[in-house]
């Protein structure tokens, strides 16, 4: 899932709408003759107007692009009667949290955002295999032959804190206990150069595995959400984890991937490009950038 570039298009998005409002009120009022700046280099200004124009040439298309495909799936989806169900949505949501990466720098955490990405991305797929039968049969011997992808172990949301000695492992403590921020004593102290930056992140790890220490494993183990480990050893230098949230371990029957699954085998059938795109001349889409590629 792109979802970094998701919420950089919605950002955008919000912010070429609020300026375009802001311009026509500018215009409605008179004010269009005095240009409004909104920065100076060296006395030499940026008006609202140049900021509007790179924003435009910069990423207009691609915005322009989204809320045009948002429609076409909209209407098509009314037009044939295709919906999903919130808990399908709620399903792909858990299934993404249960592998989130902290260190993929396209997984970022907006929970808003990501439902709506994943709702238009199932009608999307609900749209192109419309037309594609998968035998009763098949669903249930794909379930069976793949039941385990369905079985999600507990998950710990963690962050993790390092430093170089017992002495500064017991200060950090210290802060936490009187109040302090996890998140930013683990940028500020953490010496671990892949999750410092991410307030210490490292994203939902099963204690099935093999990504923590045992010593680590039992610790977690003990703790509700918002709680932290003592310091533990890792070779010379010490690790505090901080429980950030916790998934429960859950299993998905063949009737809560019913749908999921018919869609994943109907996809492999049929030649249609998985994007709205390919609806644009059935719905006769026209727009400013002319002719779609």
């Amino acid at each position: 899932m792109r979802i970094k570039r998701s919420i950089l298009m919605v950002i955008i998005g919000v912010l070429l709408v609020t300026n375009l409002i802001t311009l026509v009120w500018n215009w409605s009022s008179g004010k269009v003759g005095t240009p409004e700046v909104v920065a100076s280099v060296g006395g030499e200004s940026v008006t609202r107007e140049d900021w509007l124009y790179a924003l435009e040439q910069q990423h207009g298309k691609e915005e322009l692009r989204a809320m045009v495909n948002q429609k076409v799936i909209d209407q098509l989806a009314k037009e044939y009667d295709i919906s999903v169900s919130n808990k399908e949505v709620e399903q792909e949501y858990y299934l993404i949290q249960s592998v989130y990466n902290a260190y993929d720098e396209e997984n970022l955490e907006d929970e808003d955002t990501l439902k709506e990405k994943i709702k238009s991305e199932l009608l999307l797929e609900e749209l192109i295999t419309k037309d594609v039968q998968v035998p009763e049969k098949e669903l249930k011997k794909f379930y069976n032959q793949n039941e385990d992808q369905y079985s999600i172990s507990k998950m710990y949301k963690l962050k993790q804190l390092k430093v170089a000695d017992q002495g500064e492992a017991d200060q950090v403590l210290k802060e936490l206990e009187a109040g302090s921020n996890f998140e930013a004593l683990a940028i500020e102290r953490s010496i671990d150069e892949e999750s410092a930056h991410l307030g210490g992140d490292i994203g939902y790890i099963p204690l099935d595995g093999d990504i923590l220490s045992p010593q680590a494993k039992s610790e977690v183990e003990t703790l509700s959400q918002g709680e932290w480990t003592e310091p533990i050893q890792q070779e010379s230098e010490y690790m505090i984890y901080y429980v950030d949230e916790i998934l429960k371990e859950r299993h998905f029957s063949y009737k809560d991937v019913k749908s999921q699954i018919r869609r994943q085998i109907a996809l492999e059938q049929v030649e249609t490009p998985l994007k709205p795109e390919s609806f644009w001349d059935e719905l006769k889409v026209e727009w400013f950038y002319g002719k779609q590629e």
